[in-house]
């Protein structure tokens, strides 16, 4: 790395450090004007309302990163621009691509640094302080079981449930109907049970009175009742456990693996995929806008207009959190295709920024 590179990489790195400390204080006292008076309320001890707000401290760090990249960006050029440094970088010989590379490949591994953070540590943090504000302040508790109606489950051995309800805190089922699968798809055993109950010393369901059909082909069919009946089910009360979880509070994976179980389940994991999808394309905002900024900074200060540069690209900036916000919103209601939603916005402000900024002559 030259020594140019290295004055601009400083100065642009000050820039997002002043930004982001700015942005972080601001998130921070309007989340305290939020909850103060509940926490008071509730006479939350300081020592767990300061850790929940720590706690919060990564997640508002990931909302604001993009338009920390975005104010960084355009500051920092139009600084250089009013002291004549860029002019005298372009004197040197230095094209206005050279210039700015330091810039877009810094904000390029911001955003990769976002999504390992948005992966690994923003969760953990999300699911600690959303612990410490439900059980710690408002003594609520944790949510250790759910009720569920109407649950279609698919398990790996081709075994269909159909359960009218659902209570994982006694483990207990009603109105359940087993439908077994052959290789082909077709129905070899149908099973209904008025109540199936999980014996945790024996590791094992029992389904009590109900009737079995068994379907040997050509018409066939053979039925027997029973009271009480064990079968070899490989499923656990775990398998069956699906609760509105918040997708801050999972990474790809784990969110992955809950949409897997919700479509098994029956449940319809539309907005969960877009959150999934969104996992990706969110922190990649930062190297969109940093792009958008960089090009109308140029274009700013290259007709002399250096305000109304910086202007325009906080105003786009706006737009298109709005825009990719909205997007996400229309793909959570099933209107737009998930990939679409999560990754739309990125691709029409990064065609419109990367044509601003080919089409400035460097």
């Amino acid at each position: 790395m030259t020594i140019l590179s290295r004055y601009i990489l400083k100065q642009f790195l000050r820039m997002v450090v002043l930004c982001q400390s700015g942005a972080i204080t601001l998130f921070l006292i309007a989340e305290f004007i939020e909850r103060i008076d509940d926490f008071i309320e509730e006479n939350a001890a300081i020592s767990d309302a300061t850790l929940y707000f720590l706690y919060k401290i990564p997640h508002l760090v990931f909302l604001s990163v993009p338009l920390t990249v975005l104010l960084a960006s355009t500051f920092t050029l139009i600084l250089f621009s009013r002291e004549n440094e860029v002019l005298a970088m372009r004197a040197g010989g230095l094209s206005l691509y050279r210039i700015i590379a330091p810039i877009l490949i810094t904000s390029l591994g911001i955003s990769l640094f976002t999504f390992l953070a948005n992966e690994y540590i923003v969760p953990f943090a999300n699911k600690r302080g959303e612990y410490i504000r439900r059980v710690k302040i408002q003594k609520t508790g944790s949510r250790t079981h759910t009720q569920r109606d109407k649950i279609w489950y698919r398990s790996e051995n081709n075994m269909i449930w159909q359960i009218t309800h659902y209570d994982s805190s006694s483990e207990k089922m009603r109105g359940v109907t087993l439908y077994r699968m052959d290789e082909q798809n077709r129905l070899t055993q149908r099973i209904d049970a008025d109540e199936v109950v999980w014996l945790p010393a024996e590791k094992h369901w029992e389904l009590q009175k109900g009737v079995i059909h068994d379907f040997m082909g050509e018409g066939k069919i053979k039925q027997q009742t029973f009271k009480r009946k064990k079968l070899g089910l490989t499923e656990k009360p775990k398998d069956f456990k699906i609760t509105d979880r918040n997708p801050e509070t999972m990474n790809y994976q784990e969110l992955g693996r809950y949409i897997e179980n919700l479509r098994k389940s029956g449940a319809n994991p539309t907005r969960y995929v877009v959150d999934m999808w969104a996992k990706i394309s969110a922190p990649s905002i930062s190297f969109v806008l940093a792009i958008v900024g960089v090009a109308f900074s140029i274009r700013g200060s290259r007709s002399g207009g250096a305000a109304l540069g910086v202007a325009i690209a906080i105003a786009i900036g706006a737009t298109y959190l709005v825009l990719f916000h909205a997007s996400l919103s229309f793909g959570h209601a099933g209107r737009l295709p998930p990939i679409l939603a999560a990754w739309g916005p990125n691709a029409i402000f990064l065609a419109g920024g990367t044509y601003f900024l080919t089409s400035i002559r460097g």
